[in-house]
């Protein structure tokens, strides 16, 4: 028979291994918007999770300030910030993490304040500005109705004209999204992307509260967003994204991504092919 300490010493061993073998909890995964409003934004990390960081305005990826022997920053693109924690922050504990903007607005630096939470991790989260509006640009010609005269006139459409190139539909089945077919135009100052977009089940009013156009090696800088009621479907939305004409090193393969309102989706459009530039003859 085992003496009482030799019996003691037995089930503090046998509890530490039953201890050790419980699963880790399952972490819901979260996708959400939020907007910038100069106080930390909290970020929900797990372990082995991948958290990606989807900003309206370029980022400065390489100037990222985040603790290394606690966050890995997997990637940094143009908009995107891909992070994953090396380990977890302990109860009531908050890690820093700062992303420097790259727009020329303030606040110039976004922060997060990342923390663990026992049932849920943010897996995708939609950054945007506060003061961007869809439909303001009082100023901007292309929201502006015109009869083409307007258009000559004001110099919105210059002797080179409009060129064009159609925008093949698009659906994204992970996130339920879809895209009809639309229409880039560019002219010689300006870049246009008319595509009527239909929100997935589940979101019957969604609003758009931003857009970039990006490529791999370059960004178009977003003038005007205007939005409309769609014709295909009672939900959908017509969105029309003018920008500067980007520099020749982005060359014509661009990304549209549109950000939701706070607690809705987001959506990318890949392959939205500009037209080219027209041939300077000598």
């Amino acid at each position: 028979m085992l003496s009482p300490s030799t019996l003691a010493l037995v089930l503090l061993l046998l509890g530490g291994t039953l201890a050790q073998a419980q699963p880790a909890p399952t972490r819901e995964p979260r996708r959400r918007s939020v907007t910038l409003t100069g106080s930390p934004v909290e970020v929900r990390i797990a372990t082995g999770i991948r958290t990606f960081l989807v900003f309206s305005v370029p980022i400065r990826g390489k100037a990222v300030e985040v603790d290394s022997k606690r966050i890995k920053v997997v990637g940094a693109g143009a908009v995107i910030l891909a992070i994953e924690p090396l380990s977890e922050p302990r109860p009531g504990e908050r890690w820093t993490l700062r992303v420097p903007l790259a727009d020329g607005k303030a606040p110039d630096v976004a922060e997060f304040s990342l923390v663990a939470h026992p049932s849920e991790v943010d897996t995708e989260i939609d950054v945007a500005r506060r003061e961007e509006s869809p439909t303001a640009c009082p100023t901007c010609a292309p929201c502006a109705a015109m009869n083409p005269a307007d258009a000559i006139a004001s110099g919105f459409i210059g002797k080179d004209g409009v060129r064009t190139r159609e925008l093949r539909p698009f659906t994204d089945s992970a996130s339920g999204f879809a895209s009809r077919s639309g229409v880039t135009y560019r002219a010689e100052d300006w870049v246009l992307v008319d595509v009527e977009i239909i929100p997935p089940p589940g979101h019957p009013a969604w609003r758009l509260t931003g857009a970039t156009l990006t490529s791999k090696t370059g960004e178009a800088r977003v003038r005007a967003v205007k939005v409309e009621p769609g014709v295909s479907d009672s939900s959908a939305v017509r969105v029309l994204v003018t920008t500067d004409v980007p520099p020749p090193s982005a060359g014509l393969e661009f990304t549209l991504h549109v950000n939701g309102a706070d607690g809705a989706p987001s959506f990318s459009i890949p392959a939205v092919t500009l037209p080219p530039a027209k041939e300077r003859k000598p």
